[in-house]
């Protein structure tokens, strides 16, 4: 009983306090405005107290396959991002941040400033494959192969940590010979950027 009553009290106590103004995304910063698709768009943290996740998202049972979880890092030399990395990446603009969810995920929601390639696309030799890795800056060297010294560095993010969709498309890039260096892995993906509050849109309602 006492347990109990202590709980409950504590509870209150951490109501009481939250405010709006109190829910940044760090101590210094309490939101981040980025420029994307000509439109500016301010990611913050949900300001609600009473905020839950209520989406897909809030599901923690995943059928396995193909949902089993994912090694924290790639490899060796792509980066594994934490939100606070990501920020700074779309923010600054440092390279192309990549939504590698298949069409049907990212439709429904996405982080502002992504721009949708789904990892399929680069499992096999295609015009639509060619296409998009000369958008990443890959282009033929005289001999008809690949030549990545201008390839562009990229961000790649899925569902989660437990989804397989962009490090599918970090290791099919790699046996490309896509500089691992310029690959940047943000593992928790949707479902951890939802469960801090953070800033969602839907692409082509949102954008327009």
């Amino acid at each position: 009983m006492k347990k109990r009553a202590i709980y409950v009290a504590f509870a209150s106590v951490a109501v009481i306090s939250l405010t709006a103004e109190e829910v940044g995304i760090t101590k210094d910063i309490p939101s981040v405005t980025i420029e994307a698709n000509g439109k500016s768009y301010t990611i913050e943290r949900e300001k609600r107290p009473d905020a839950y996740l209520t989406n897909t998202f809030a599901l923690t049972s995943r059928p396995s396959p193909p949902f089993f979880v994912q090694p924290f890092k790639v490899s060796d030399k792509v980066e594994t991002y934490g939100e606070l990395e990501l920020l700074d990446f779309i923010k600054h603009k440092r390279g192309l941040f990549i939504d590698a969810r298949l069409p049907k995920w990212y439709e429904k929601s996405a982080i502002p400033g992504a721009v949708n390639i789904p990892f399929k696309i680069f499992l096999k030799d295609s015009p639509e494959r060619d296409k998009v890795l000369k958008r990443l800056g890959v282009t033929y060297d005289k001999k008809g192969h690949y030549d990545f010294s201008g390839a562009k560095t990229i961000l790649l993010y899925c569902n989660g940590a437990w989804c397989g969709q962009s490090p599918t498309a970090i290791r099919a890039l790699m046996k490309l010979g896509y500089p691992e260096e310029k690959m940047k892995y943000y593992r928790g993906g949707m479902q951890a950027w939802q469960l801090l509050g953070l800033t969602t849109i839907v692409p082509g309602k949102d954008e327009k």
